[in-house]
């Protein structure tokens, strides 16, 4: 098979995350650096070719943090449209949905335009975009979503002096250059690429190509969304990509930081939390669900007839996802923490009650054996509960890598980097763009990059520093002269057969 691109994997960008209401300081400064290097790599790329092929960048899943931006529903440029509101779309903001998606695109473009004009030049020098749908920006599936992006980028072109030059590419055929997914990207023989939050029971649905409530536009709440909407928006201290591990006792830790006013506000935001959820799944259980199924399946021989796969293949990869959470109330309560409040604050009022009626030493055995036996029982409702995702996508690649014809599977989600042996093929993890969370800056910027020779493809994971994609080394360190040896290891010479050209 001849192909004719080149590719660029990258994923977990979160552009709009700085639009969140409890943006801080440091999200914006995050975002800003995200940009900085996202518009430099894109500029490098524009430049360069290799072996005369124009690349493909495949955007892995959330590039834009729909989840994060808040809208207000009484925004005048919803008065002539019939969309909820109500004390919690006025609290929180409006629900995701194409509307919502619509005005949150607006706000993206305007504070990250820099993107947009530097993806707008990629694709007029011949490269192509792939957007694969992922759980913070599911919203790319809608058709209004991706014509408004495209908008975007056209008007960004539009914007550029180059784009009046004699020769110049029109804005409606660089807009053209940008393909949406809403689940994978495969090239036969060579790479599976998906996003893999649907192997994340916390953040998966029941139907992804039909993520929407039946009969309405809006997105279905997952436990993902739900915590963004109700505790990191609403809670300063709360950032992002840290919490998702916590057990009970960090959170009781995170409290106590906060102080007394901010420990209440994290208790609100939690009894909100937890109160959306439960209202979803008390939903779920008198909900039709045929209509959503027949819609998803309806999609997915769509999607079996596009990429020319038997429909059975995509129906077994399918099966593959994690049930969400949403959908049980025994691991609904866990993820909740609803299993050791309840434990723990019994086991309080009876140990407090034992100390009235029983007589020392009595009591304190007492007390001791119901904390033991409330730790017992916590724990073994926690068996089978999977707080980071990171070891269910490497069990998924090598599934996928079982039933499809690849050398590679690609997935993100996790904002860990991954490049690991499976089934005798590699499985690949983008980790993040994005320069916040627990790694920070040296696990960020990371990616995939695919090149096709006479000698077949060959797949690095990368990692954009000192202007280049250089092999992603584990616990890499800058030196004083921003220079080691795991930094001269650039996959991406411009010495090595690089194509110049100049923009």
């Amino acid at each position: 098979m001849k192909f004719t691109h080149n590719v660029l994997v990258i994923s977990d960008i979160h552009l709009g995350e700085d639009l969140s209401p409890s943006a801080d300081e440091g999200t914006t400064l995050a975002c800003d650096l995200a940009e900085r290097q996202l518009v430099a790599f894109l500029r490098h790329y524009t430049r360069r070719r290799r072996d005369g092929l124009p690349w493909r960048l495949v955007i892995n899943g959330d590039l834009i943090d729909f989840q994060s931006i808040w809208v207000d529903p009484t925004d005048p440029r919803f008065e002539d449209v019939d969309i909820q509101v109500d004390s919690d779309s006025r609290d929180f903001g409006i629900r995701r949905g194409p509307l919502a998606a619509a005005a949150m695109l607006d706000l993206v473009v305007v504070r990250h335009a820099e993107f947009f004009s530097a993806l707008a030049r990629f694709i007029a020098r011949g490269n192509r975009v792939e957007i694969i749908a992922g759980n913070h920006d599911t919203e790319f599936q809608f058709e209004e979503t991706q014509i408004r992006f495209r908008s975007a980028v056209a008007d960004a072109w539009r914007a550029l002096p180059a784009s009046s030059r004699q020769g110049a590419r029109p804005a409606d055929e660089v807009a053209a250059g940008i393909h949406f997914h809403p689940w994978f990207f495969y090239e036969e023989g060579q790479m599976w690429i998906e996003h893999g939050h649907q192997y994340d029971e916390c953040c998966s649905f029941a139907y992804q190509l039909e993520p929407r409530l039946p009969g309405t536009n809006e997105l279905l709440m997952n436990v993902d969304w739900s915590g963004t909407r109700y505790i990191t928006n609403r809670v300063r201290e709360a950032a992002p990509h840290q919490q998702d591990d916590w057990s009970a006792f960090g959170y009781f830790q995170f409290a106590i930081e906060l102080g007394f006013r901010g420990a209440g506000n994290l208790v609100r935001a939690y009894a909100n939390f937890a109160a959306a959820l439960l209202r979803v799944w008390r939903g779920n259980r008198g909900r039709k669900r045929r209509q959503p199924y027949k819609a998803h399946h309806e999609r997915l021989h769509d999607l079996a007839d596009q990429w020319s796969l038997p429909s059975e293949l995509l129906i077994s990869l399918d099966g593959l996802r994690r049930r969400p959470v949403i959908s049980n109330l025994v691991r609904l309560a866990g993820v909740l923490m609803l299993d050791k409040v309840v434990a723990y604050t019994g086991t309080i009022l009876v140990s407090i009650l034992m100390l009235i009626l029983i007589p020392m030493p009595w009591s304190v055995a007492f007390i001791v054996l119901s904390f033991l036996l409330a730790h017992g029982v916590t724990k073994k409702l926690a068996r089978g509960r999977i707080i980071d995702p990171s070891l269910a996508l490497s069990l998924a690649s090598g599934r996928i890598l079982r039933k499809v014809d690849a050398q590679f599977v690609v997935m993100g989600h996790t904002h860990e980097p991954v490049n690991q042996t499976v089934e005798s093929r590699t499985y690949f993890n983008t980790g993040t763009w994005l320069p916040s969370g627990k790694a920070g800056v040296l696990h960020a910027f990371t990616h995939v990059v695919l090149r096709y020779s006479e000698h077949g493809a060959k797949a690095t994971l990368c990692q954009w520093r000192d202007g280049g994609s250089r092999a992603f080394t584990p616990g890499w360190v800058p030196t004083g002269s921003g220079r080691d040896e795991a930094q001269t290891k650039q996959t991406d010479s411009e010495s090595d057969n690089a194509e110049s050209v100049v923009v």
